[in-house]
């Protein structure tokens, strides 16, 4: 017989049959032998130095290629902004005003192509659609060589956000198959901060690239598309042979032999699901249910729109932040080179905070903290005299543009306050559609009437955080109520009554009487 924990904690006993039956519901893709293997007539346990390693193995072996992937990934798309700084603009014809465009056509088609993208990984798999997805924008990002005006311009836009679109929501999926609830929110602290690394490196490389300018007659800001887009296409091919479907099948291509001894496999495969039973469902193909009961959870549009408020202000100010120091008195190369120390700076606090939001808990408190962070540096650029030196000025925009990212551990709280898993899954997608959504009014912030200090835009920016502050705190209390509530309920029923509710109750997931919402 074996043993799980239900949200309550209390001991759940399911014979063999049931558990098999549970591990075929979750993934066709598991072979018959490591099925009959799952449990042989006796409780399944292993010690936490197992898990550890398991856990070690998962860390050296399957985390830094995510994070390789996604480091392209944010090259490739932030690669725009120090692109304006060499003059994409006037060298295409336009103005900045153009380049916002772009920037809000990008982010609804974005939005648009993040939503469909979880139901093919349900049908084929994320360790088949990520590297299909690289490979396509990979091909986009090089393209940008062929540009050479407005329409081009936008025509690139609209299908790289197109071929970048479902990659973010892929890899969540797929994550949240290989580590548990609470091991999550560090793990996306370093998923979007090596994106801030990214940005930083692509200050750095684009220092030197655009001294390529006028080799074989490219511009130097063209020589940074084609050299990112290539190495993508390397990445992407890699990803085809590296990604594993699951904990069973890690053996081959080149990951070799494989990454877990036999109990391992077993032991990353059901830590995972005594986690968060729901996961037994992780390859289940998505239903109109799914979608209804989605639409309909006010919860996930509170999540939704913190995503949408909250991150709104960083479109402008990492678009531009390039400009700014331009502006200020640096030249083009100086400014690229001086945005780097934003996103190392971004990137060790993001960490740090998420680290203590997986032993501590309380994650709206912690995402306070970039939101105070972002609050203050806007409102130093909107009070700093005019007169300003251009250090002074410099610092300011450091230090906003190093605001500490909450999405990732704000997307680890989120994901794990939503049952069953085809509801997670599509909210999984629709909060980075939000994060890309809020683009469009995001690139409208920071006009070119307002440069160079952009003093409206600014208080715009100060507004969404004061908003973004009291969302936090909502959403925060909302669930705190809402278990405090549940819970008096369920004390005040006898055993009886707790047994007729859950064989008969119509309520499901997250809408359980006897589901709690970690805080």
């Amino acid at each position: 017989m074996a043993e799980k924990n239900n949200k309550l904690g209390e001991k759940v006993v399911l014979d063999e049959h049931t558990f098999v039956e549970e591990v075929k519901d979750y993934g066709a893709s598991l072979d018959e032998e490591s099925l009959d293997q799952e449990f042989d007539g006796e409780k399944f346990e292993w010690t936490a130095e197992e898990e550890q390693k398991v856990r070690n193995i998962l860390d050296l072996k399957l985390m830094p290629f995510i994070l390789a992937m996604t480091f392209v990934l944010n090259m490739d798309r932030t690669n725009i902004s120090n692109a304006i700084s060499d003059n994409l603009a006037v060298d295409l014809g336009f103005t900045n005003d153009g380049v916002n465009t772009g920037t809000l056509v990008y982010s609804f088609i974005f939005t648009v192509f993040t939503l469909p993208s979880n139901a093919i990984v349900k049908r084929i798999g994320a360790h088949l659609w990520i590297p299909i997805l690289m490979s396509s924008w990979a091909i986009v990002t090089w393209a940008h060589v062929l540009i050479h005006n407005f329409g081009g311009f936008i025509t690139v836009r609209v299908f790289i956000a197109i071929t970048e679109a479902g990659f973010i929501p892929a890899c969540l999926t797929y994550l949240t198959g290989w580590y548990k609830t609470t091991e999550l929110a560090t793990r996306l602290a370093w998923f979007w901060g090596i994106q801030s690394f990214a940005s930083a490196f692509s200050g750095l490389i684009s220092y030197g690239v655009f001294r390529l300018a006028g080799v074989a007659g490219l511009k130097g800001w063209k020589w940074l598309f084609l050299i990112d887009g290539l190495l993508t296409h390397v990445v992407g091919a890699i990803a085809f042979f590296y990604l594993p479907a699951s904990p069973f099948k890690t053996a081959g291509g080149i990951r070799g032999k494989g990454w877990f001894t036999e109990r391992q496999k077993k032991i990353a495969h059901t830590r995972i699901i005594r986690d968060d039973k729901t996961k037994k469902d992780q390859y289940k193909r998505l239903s109109l249910h799914d979608v209804k009961i989605a639409v309909l959870d006010t919860k996930l549009w509170t999540h939704l729109i913190i995503t949408f408020v909250g991150m709104m202000s960083m479109t402008p100010i990492h678009a531009y932040l390039p400009t700014i120091i331009k502006t200020s008195g640096f030249s083009v190369t100086d400014s690229n080179l001086l945005t780097a120390p934003s996103y190392i700076i971004g990137l060790v606090f993001s960490i740090i905070i998420a680290r203590s939001s997986d032993k501590f808990g309380h994650i709206a408190f912690h995402g306070l903290i970039g939101t105070i962070w972002a609050l203050v540096g806007f409102i130093v650029l909107e009070f700093l005299p005019e007169n300003a030196g251009r250090w002074s000025l410099y610092g300011a925009a450091l230090f906003t543009a190093s605001t500490p990212s909450w999405h990732g551990m704000h997307i680890a709280w989120m994901s794990s306050n939503l049952a069953p898993i085809g509801k997670r899954t599509l909210a999984l997608g629709a909060i980075i559609g939000a994060a890309n959504i809020n683009g469009v009014p995001g690139s409208q912030i920071y006009k070119v009437s307002d440069s160079p200090r952009y003093h409206r835009g600014n208080w715009i920016n100060i507004g969404l955080q004061c908003a973004t502050i009291l969302l936090f705190l909502f959403q925060y209390f909302r669930y705190t109520i809402t278990n405090s509530v549940r819970q008096r309920k369920w004390n005040s029923m006898t055993d009886a009554e707790k047994k007729t509710y859950s064989e008969t109750t119509k309520d499901e997931g997250s809408n359980r009487l006897d589901y709690r919402f970690r805080i």
